[in-house]
């Protein structure tokens, strides 16, 4: 299971490049400007020789000399590093279950979404929209966008001539991660999410995508309740340790 857990952590920074990268003895302080946990935090996925303390200490001179809090993504590979984090005043934030889906055949009739090949600007202004991401990290999302180097399919879906919900597909080795799944408030709960997720899938597929995995915080349980109606099963669950700059 660890094997399969380090694959899909691997493939998630792939599909959300940081700008920024320190390796450090089987870590990854991974840096962009502050937008997302994803992003701006530790990643803990290799053996690691030196002692943890001192590795502690060490992140949290690095991320504050980028005046970023200190963050560590705890997943299965990391649990055993958690108890020392909340000693150190450590709060946990953000659950997030990774759900995984062997990718069956699929009957696309009657799906709605458009999906095309390759990120533009014009996606990317109705994902951030539909995202709710902010003024400020726009600029930055776009171009952590533009890093990813893996093939990505892209969703929108319209309703009266307007983008009701979107959707990000990155492919690599046989899996599909979905990313950014989003519907816009007016129109949810009419079936939108699915087309999105499904539309991406069956495209994902015709690429060679045997799998598809997606990650969804613990507490969004109507967006849990659809992926589960998909086929998606719970894989297992990560969360953040951080530490606020003092």
């Amino acid at each position: 299971m660890n094997t399969e857990i380090r694959r899909i952590e691997e493939m998630s920074m792939n599909a959300h490049p940081s700008l920024n990268t320190v390796y450090y003895d089987g870590w990854q302080l991974r840096f962009a400007g502050g937008y997302t946990y994803r992003a701006n935090s530790v990643n803990m996925l290799y053996p690691s020789t030196l002692p943890a303390a001192d590795k502690i200490r060490c992140c949290e001179k690095i991320y504050s000399h980028q005046n970023l809090p200190t963050v560590f993504k705890i997943t299965p590979l990391s649990c055993d590093l958690d108890s020392a984090l909340a000693e150190s005043d450590y709060s946990i934030v953000t659950k997030t279950n990774i759900m995984v889906m062997d990718i069956p055949q699929m009957n696309t009739d009657g799906l709605c979404s458009v999906v095309t090949n390759n990120i533009n600007e014009n996606w990317q202004s109705n994902y951030c929209l539909l995202n709710g991401i902010s003024e400020d990290s726009i600029p930055l999302a776009k171009k952590m966008q533009g890093n990813i180097l893996n093939q990505t399919l892209c969703a929108v879906l319209s309703c009266n001539n307007e983008i009701v919900a979107c959707g990000l597909c990155v492919i690599e080795n046989e899996y599909a991660g979905l990313y950014g799944i989003a519907v816009s408030e007016q129109h949810r709960r009419k079936g939108y999410g699915q087309d999105i997720c499904a539309s991406l899938i069956s495209k994902a597929a015709r690429y060679g995508a045997k799998k598809a995995y997606l990650q969804v915080v613990d507490e969004n349980t109507n967006a849990i309740e659809l992926y589960k109606k998909l086929g998606f099963k719970d894989k297992y669950q990560y969360w953040y340790r951080v530490k606020a700059l003092s």
